[in-house]
């Protein structure tokens, strides 16, 4: 709630009452049918969905200033995720009518909080978009430039995400597998656009990781990183062939029961002379006319 005015954000804080979370403890569970808001002033939260196998899938982090459970005290429908603590996390808890009562008398709180919302639906179309495409080197440097944005802290290196994150972690966030993971930070690694310590990236070249994400406003990736995976453009239409143009007519075959032999090499051979008449003999009586 950085965006609220000074006196907004006060009074938000006023509304609700602290609670506590140890790393670990649930802030919400999905399905439940509470309808509280809960504003994050200390620590961080990673948001799950249940998938139908029972597997969990982790869809976002969420860090102080950041309101969590809005959706269900704005709408009063059950928890559509589950919010759990990943470090010591201190919270104001807020009412569903609390909250609503808050954003009716003021409009630019309102219209912060409408804001923060659109924003979690942008990002959560975009993050289906960028985990389904592109290789897995791709994948997660799209992940990590979208949480540079958002969760970087500056360090000597470069930029550190200031959030625990596991291997599993960015497996789930990019939509690639654990092994994958491993993978894609050794070609980034190599390609010197980041550096990884414990459950932790440091961004250390944030253009070259851009470049490999494939995020416009930066050169192709190719043209930086030779050797490093890049996702692959559309292919240009082929070129239409032109229409075959028709066959010359057969000629037609010699008349009689054989059609003439084929034609060997080189000159076709002189014809053979016509042989001469037979000389008759002037007494041969057939030799006469009439």
């Amino acid at each position: 709630m950085a965006n609220l005015a000074a006196d907004d954000r006060e009074t938000l804080i006023g509304l609700g009452r602290v609670v506590t979370y140890g790393v670990g403890e649930a802030l919400i569970r999905e399905g439940g049918p509470e309808t509280t808001a809960l504003l994050i002033t200390s620590g961080c939260v990673k948001v799950f969905g249940g998938a139908e196998d029972g597997a969990t899938v982790l869809l976002a982090l969420r860090v102080h200033g950041e309101i969590v459970g809005e959706i269900s005290a704005l709408d009063g429908q059950p928890r559509s995720a589950t919010v759990v603590a990943v470090r010591p996390t201190v919270t104001r808890v807020l009412t569903a009518a609390a909250f609503r009562s808050f954003l009716r008398e003021s409009p630019t709180a309102s219209e912060v909080v409408q804001r923060s919302v659109a924003g979690k639906l942008r990002g959560a179309t975009r993050h289906r978009i960028d985990s389904s495409s592109g290789t897995a080197t791709v994948r997660l440097a799209r992940t990590l430039d979208n949480l540079v944005r958002s969760y970087a802290r500056t360090v000597p290196e470069g930029l550190r995400i200031d959030v625990p994150l596991s291997h599993a972690d960015l497996a789930a966030l990019a939509g690639i597998s654990d092994a994958s993971v491993q993978r894609a930070l050794r070609s980034l690694r190599a390609a010197g656009a980041v550096a990884t310590k414990y459950r932790g990236v440091i961004v250390r070249e944030p253009g070259i990781l851009r470049a490999i994400a494939g995020q416009s406003g930066w050169p192709a990736a190719e043209n930086l990183l030779p050797g490093v995976p890049t996702p692959r453009g559309p292919r240009p239409p082929r070129p239409k062939r032109p229409p075959l143009e028709p066959s010359p007519p057969r000629a037609e075959p010699s008349t009689g029961p054989y059609r003439a032999p084929l034609a060997g090499h080189g000159p076709a051979p002189a014809p053979a002379p016509a042989p001469a008449p037979a000389a008759q003999d002037e007494d041969d009586p057939l030799s006469e006319t009439g």
